[in-house]
C-alpha cells in the first residue's frame, strides 16, 4: 500500500507540496476553531482580516476574502449575535457599515493568531532557513504565480 509520505517524497510538482501544507494547516487550525472559538472555519479569514483592518466595511472585507457581500453580511450577523463585533453606519457612506471587533472578538483573533504562530514555528523549526527567508521565498513563489496568470490569462 502506498503511504501519503511516499507520494510526497516522489512528487515532481510544487503544487503537491503546497496542497499538503494547506490541507494539514486547515486540519490543525479548524480543530482549534471548532473546539475553542464560537466561529466557523469559513469565517476564520473574515475575523482575522477584521482584526488587522479594524473599522473597515463589509464590501472591502468581502473583496479581501473573495466572498460575496451577502455571505459576509450573514457571517457578521452571527458575529454580532455572539458579541464578537459591533456595526455602525459609516458616516461617509450611509449605506455601509463600519465593523469593529469587540473585546471578545479581539481575544478570539489573538487566540487564533497564537495558534498560527505555533503552526509556523512547528513547520519551520527543523529547516535550515530563517523564518524571514522562508517567508521571502514563499512570497516570491506566490507573486511569480500571480504574475504568470495575469500574463497568460
Amino acid at each position: 500500500m502506498i503511504e501519503y509520505e511516499d507520494i510526497m517524497k516522489d512528487s515532481p510538482y510544487l503544487i503537491c507540496y503546497l496542497i499538503s501544507l494547506t490541507k494539514t494547516h486547515d486540519f490543525y487550525i479548524n480543530k482549534h476553531i471548532k473546539n475553542e472559538t464560537e466561529i466557523l472555519p469559513s469565517q476564520y479569514y473574515m475575523l482575522l482580516f477584521l482584526y488587522h483592518e479594524m473599522g473597515t466595511n463589509q464590501s472591502d472585507i468581502a473583496k479581501a476574502c473573495l466572498m460575496d457581500r451577502s455571505g459576509v453580511s450573514r457571517a457578521f450577523k452571527e458575529f454580532e449575535e455572539k458579541g464578537l463585533i459591533t456595526r455602525e453606519i459609516d458616516e461617509n457612506n450611509k449605506r455601509a457599515y463600519k465593523i469593529e471587533l469587540t473585546q471578545k472578538g479581539i481575544e478570539t483573533a489573538q487566540f487564533l493568531e497564537k495558534k498560527e504562530s505555533e503552526w509556523d514555528d512547528m513547520i519551520q523549526e527543523e529547516l535550515n532557513i530563517s523564518k524571514d527567508d522562508l517567508y521571502n521565498l514563499l512570497s516570491k513563489i506566490s507573486l511569480k504565480s500571480l504574475e504568470f496568470n495575469r500574463k497568460k490569462f
